[in-house]
């Protein structure tokens, strides 16, 4: 098949209709000058056979295609091409019949696109599969060597050149399956995985779940046949025991009954002697009375009301003692605030001073330069409006100025002349007065030396109190603490009792001599802490009744509490040993906040805190809960195949995953849980405030006598203060301190008269100077102005920008400055007030100590009229003693008759209460048979083989007391299986099984696949490697052939890397004459074009297409190697169709038939040549 014409209209330059005929099947060249329309042939070509990248015929769009982009009047763009199709062997599919194909393309204007072929309308993917199909697919257009194609060969790496071998050898298509099976095998990979999922996560946790259930009911059957057994063997026991209490209670109450009779008569004996007793007494009593005369009875209630008396004296006494302490550790507490004040008073005004001086310092110098640049621009204004500035800055005319200098002057001379003469006179003063002065008195002698010894005496009394190591108020803080304390514990017990917290407490005897009572952990409730009370309810909820559990460490320890330790209450034993505890898996959890979210379920365990030793038990309680935000929630999670595990709400609603739901009314009822953390709070507090009350206790202890001394010596200091403080001012007004403070008087003036003189002879220079100054501007007045105005101008530019920074500073400290002096503003009021509250206290504290000075005059004489009352009834009863021996001794009889009467009533109480208990227990005895024959109807039928040997109910073979026990251990057990019991586990498991094979079987078979893939894959891979060996082998051997004919001499060859298969790529290698070079880049440009282009001609002869299109492929190549290119191909390629476009003679002088191009009236045109050489030929 190849191109017999090729008839274009409007394509590109050729604007009208130009028909091209005549190709040659093999050798067809076009040449022409640049610009007539050479390439736009190949084009056309391209063009018809339907490629897609429109950069391949160097355009952007399809209009671009259109002449002149259809603004000629050419709107549309038609190309066809007639093919011979005579050879059969290479017709494409499905056109085998037609001698000639003619297809042809048309775009119009406006995007719309139209393919025909033998004059049929046929879609774009018809074409291309006709050409495919004879190996001209235009998208991936080997057969179109273009000049770029060369060199980008000439640059490929060796993995790049194979892949061009992959493609002349077709293996793309083994890629594809391989491509293929590999995301096959991902496929299966993903499956197996989802598989494995299935059965780790879900199936295997099912079925396991399945079995557990399956063993738990079967162990829950076993345990109801033993409760069975056991039940009926106890029962009967019950139920014969009964029958024998019954049978025995009517001899215990004949029996009790007589007792009673007996201890009744002697009750009546015993009173009949009481009355005797009584007469007899009542005589020797009416005989004592008349000789006392009732004298000690009257004492007594006089000392009643002394000692009632004394008792008021001495409280009011006590109160008032306690009301000093009191206001005096106020008056200590307020005197040590005051002091405290003082000195953080003076740390704020030393700090304020520092702080004050800077920034005095910063606002004078703010001050001083916005006055400095206030005066400049007056300055400024001054010079400006012709006046001048003097040196203070004031404005005024050169005249006015020297007036004014002229005017210091004189006031110096005059202030020199006035200052001279009063220094004189006070000079003379001064030595007068020194003449009059004694040299000392004896008042100022014995007062300095008053004060020097007090100086002393201070001293020694400081290093004392320095040398004790107390802290004045010390122990007053440390009793107001202790104080404080007590109170707080006070305020706790109360609201411990109010809280009724005893309902929470455990209390035990120790069961054993030195027994640990770590070994008992406490109650459950109070051994973990609520993080977060919102969750109160919910895990209130979830403890239920274990909130109430006794945790302890082992099972003999709960044992020898129940046993022994004579608990007042039923209670439930946790053992920790023993204890069947465990939590959620972290994975179930994870998928229950996936599903409602983690701020919507939460486990119950992450809930609380705990200490590590009781874990366990807190698990046993909280670790197979969930709780919820919601209701609605918990059902989703509870019933979910996944989490199967039991939720509880926030407001304490529980769902079950086998489907029961219970809860509502929760509410009204209080939260135990947080009542016992609060209760645990409190009495942890308790326990810290009774250890801090021991602490200050010893404290107290160690400071009382180290503050009785430090007051001691601190009130001695105080005196001596005092005395110090009066000496010097009676130092101060002795004569001879007055006339010494004359003298200094006198010559601090003497000084400040010199000092007046130097400063009015420096101003007196100073005037001097200024007249002359004035008077040499006076002299130049223009030529100063000038320099004065210059001058001032600068001098205002400075002082401005001075003062702005000034400015700034200053603010910036302003702030710092204004609160300090407020804290210091406050700090004085608060000293104040409290001076004030201090001396009110003294005053309270002065008028509580005269009460209290009163009341121990009262109390004083209470107790001495008290003390000489007693003294006379003791003198008054010690003669009675002897007359009252015989009436103690009747008295004593009586009371032992009472007595003995008492014991006997309560004796025969305690015989009724037995009587009525055997009556009672009689009659319970008779319902409780009842009650069991009615409860349990095989009593009434196997009654008869109670007890009987060899039977089920053979007493000997098994204990019924233990058998009780046992039973209910077995019923507890019984309980505790059936809370979570699946009934349906026996068949579920079956079923679950069977599923879990499948599973299994299903997996087996995706490896198995997965193996078979990997196995095809290999095949491939084989297959591929076969194929490119031979196709490497074949176009290695083409492209030393072609070479050798386009460059004689040479060889060529393609072979691996150094040291690496062929598979991993190939290099191209060149030898002249037998000698082969390292690189490439020794070859020369064309050299090098040439065996790029040989490689290509080369995988193009491998499988060859009936159609080859060259364009310009020569254009680096001298003509010698242009020649032979033409040769080559006439020898090489005899039954493909060469179309090359070239402008050197050596190319297309071998050429059959040369088309030319031309360009006329601005389109393109073509004229046709026989080569005449080669047609002779």
């Amino acid at each position: 098949m190849y191109i017999k014409s090729v008839i274009i209209d409007g394509f590109k330059s050729y604007g009208r209709r130009t028909e091209i005929h005549g190709f040659d099947p093999e050798f067809n060249a076009i040449t022409g000058l640049n610009g007539t329309g050479k390439s736009n042939i190949l084009d056309s070509i391209c063009f018809v056979l339907g490629i897609s990248n429109l950069g391949q015929v160097r355009a952007t769009s399809l209009q671009e295609l259109v002449y002149k982009s259809g603004q000629a009047g050419v709107t549309r763009a038609t190309v066809t091409i007639v093919f011979d199709n005579s050879d059969k062997d290479q017709a494409p599919v499905g056109f085998e019949k037609c001698s000639e194909i003619s297809v042809a393309r048309t775009i119009i204007v406006g995007g719309k696109n139209k393919y025909m072929i033998n004059g049929k309308s046929v879609q774009n993917k018809r074409v291309q599969d006709l050409f495919c199909s004879v190996q001209l697919n235009v998208n991936n257009p080997n057969f179109l060597i273009m000049q770029g194609r060369i060199t980008k060969v000439l640059n490929m790496k060796p993995h790049e050149i194979l892949s061009m071998i992959e493609e002349a050898a077709g293996t793309s298509l083994y890629e594809t399956k391989r491509e293929a099976s590999l995301k096959m095998i991902e496929k299966k990979d993903a499956k197996l995985a989802e598989l494995n999922t299935l059965i780790h996560e879900e199936a295997e946790p099912r079925l396991d779940k399945l079995r557990k259930d399956r063993e738990q009911y079967e162990k829950f059957k076993k345990v109801e046949r033993d409760i069975d057994y056991l039940q009926r063997l106890y029962i009967s026991h019950q139920w014969l025991k009964l029958q024998e209490a019954v049978k025995n209670s009517e001899g215990t109450i004949q029996s009790i009954t007589k007792k009673i009779e007996e201890h009744k008569q002697k009750i009546t004996s015993n009173l009949d002697e009481t009355k005797v007793i009584d007469e007899e007494t009542k005589a020797l009593q009416a005989e004592m009375d008349t000789d006392t005369g009732g004298a000690i009875k009257e004492l007594e209630e006089d000392l009643s009301k002394l000692s009632k008396s004394e008792a008021s004296v001495s409280g009011k006494r006590n109160a008032a003692k306690e009301n000093i302490n009191l206001e005096q550790r106020k008056l200590k507490q307020l005197q040590k605030s005051i002091k405290d004040d003082e000195i953080a008073l003076l740390k704020k005004e030393a700090e304020y001073q520092k702080v004050g001086s800077m920034f005095e310092e910063l606002k004078k110098t703010n001050d001083d330069d916005a006055k400095a640049a206030e005066e400049a621009e007056k300055r400024y204004e001054a010079v400006c409006s012709g006046l001048s500035v003097n040196e203070d800055g004031q404005a005024a005319s050169l005249q006015d100025q020297l007036i004014a200098a002229r005017s210091q002057v004189n006031e110096a001379n005059t202030t020199i002349k006035t200052s001279e003469m009063e220094l004189k006179h006070t000079q003379k003063l001064y030595n007068d007065k020194q003449k009059q002065v004694n040299v000392q008195d004896s008042v100022h002698v014995r007062e300095t030396k008053v004060i020097q010894e007090t100086t002393k005496k201070i001293q020694l009394l400081t290093n004392e109190l320095s040398n004790i190591h107390y802290e004045d108020g010390s122990l007053e803080a440390l009793q107001n603490t202790q104080l404080e304390l007590s109170n707080e514990a006070r305020n706790i017990k109360r609201e411990l009792a109010k809280r009724n917290s005893h309902r929470f407490d455990f209390t035990y005897k120790d069961p054993e001599p030195n027994f640990d009572r770590r070994r008992v952990k406490g109650m459950l409730g109070k051994l973990v802490r609520v993080k977060d009370r919102m969750f109160g309810i919910a895990l209130n909820a979830c403890g239920g009744g274990s909130l109430y559990s006794i945790v302890t460490d082992t099972q003999v320890t709960g044992k020898l509490i129940l046993e022994r330790g004579q608990l007042q209450n039923r209670v439930t034993i946790v053992p920790l040993n023993k204890v069947n505890s465990g939590v959620l898996h972290s994975e179930i959890v994870r998928k229950a906040q996936q599903i409602a979210g983690r701020d919507n379920v939460w486990s119950a365990l992450s809930l609380v805190e705990y200490d590590e030793d009781v874990a366990p038990a807190v698990q046993f309680a909280f670790g197979y809960q969930l709780v919820c935000r919601n209701l609605e929630i918990a059902k989703r999670l509870a019933y979910d195949k996944q989490i199967n595990s039991i939720c509880v709400t926030l407001e304490g609603d529980f769902v079950n995953p086998e489907g029961t739901l219970s809860g509502g009314a929760r509410m009204n009822r209080g939260c135990a849980i947080l009542e016992m953390n609060e209760i645990v709070e409190y009495e942890n507090r308790l326990v810290e405030i009774q250890h801090e009350l021991n602490q200050l206790e010893r404290q107290i202890a160690q400071v009382e006598n180290v503050a009785g001394q430090y007051n001691q010596i601190r009130q001695k200091l105080d005196q001596e203060n005092h005395n110090l403080n009066a000496a010097t001012q009676r130092l101060a007004n002795t004569t001879f301190n007055l006339n010494q403070q004359e003298i200094d008087d006198l010559k601090t003036k003497c000084e400040e008269l010199k000092q007046a003189i130097a400063t009015a002879k420096e101003s007196l220079v100073d005037g001097n100077r200024k007249v002359k100054d004035v008077e040499e501007k006076l002299a130049d007045a223009k030529g100063y102005r000038e320099r004065e105005l210059k001058s001032a101008e600068e001098n205002m530019k400075k002082a401005r920008k001075k003062s702005d920074e000034s400015s700034k500073k200053w603010k910036q400290r302003e702030r710092e400055y204004e609160t300090l002096k407020l804290s210091i503003e406050d700090l004085k009021t608060g000293i104040a007030t409290s001076k004030e509250q201090l001396s009110k206290l003294e005053q309270t504290i002065q008028t509580l100590v005269e009460d209290c000075e009163k009341l121990e005059e009262e109390s004083a004489k209470a107790s001495s009229d008290v003390t000489e009352l007693k003294a006379r009834i003791k003198e008054m009863k010690d003669k009675m003693a002897a007359q009252n021996k015989d009436i103690k001794q009747k008295l004593a009889r009586k009371e032992r008759l009472i007595k003995q009467n008492q014991d006997l009533e309560l004796d025969i109480k305690k015989q009724e209460n037995e009587i009525n208990k055997v009556r009672n227990d009689n009659k319970t005895g008779y319902d409780n048979i009842h009650a069991l024959e009615n409860k349990y109807p095989w009593i009434s039928e196997e009654k008869q083989f109670f007890g009987s040997p060899k039977t089920r109910y053979d007493y000997t073979a098994t204990n019924p007391i233990e058998a009780g026990k046992k039973l209910k251990v077995l019923m507890e057990e019984k309980e505790k299986l059936g809370r979570n019991l699946n009934q349906k586990a026996m068949s579920l498991v079956e079923q679950e099984e069977t599923l879990f094979n499948q599973l299994l079987k299903r997996r087996g078979e995706i490896e198995k696949d997965k193996k078979s893939l990997f196995n095809a894959i290999k095949n491939l891979d084989e297959k591929k490697k076969k194929e490119l060996k031979k196709a490497w082998d074949e176009v290695n051997a083409n492209f030393g052939g072609i070479f050798s004919s386009i460059l004689p001499g040479t060889q060529a060859k393609l072979v691996p890397p150094q040291g690496q298969d062929f598979l991993k790529g190939l290099e191209v290698k060149i030898g002249f004459n037998g000698l082969w070079k390292e690189s490439l880049t020794e070859l020369s440009g064309g050299q090098r074009s040439l065996v790029a282009l040989s490689l290509i001609l080369a995988m193009l002869k491998y499988k060859p297409a009936p159609l080859y299109i060259l364009d310009e492929v020569d254009a680096a190549l001298d003509l010698s190697h242009t020649q032979n290119i033409g040769n080559m191909l006439k020898h090489h390629f005899t039954n493909s169709q060469f179309v090359i476009v070239s402008l050197k003679d050596g190319m297309f002088n071998n050429a059959n038939v040369l088309f030319r191009t031309k360009f006329v009236d601005g389109m393109s045109g073509v004229t046709r040549t026989v080569n005449p050489n080669l047609h002779k030929k």
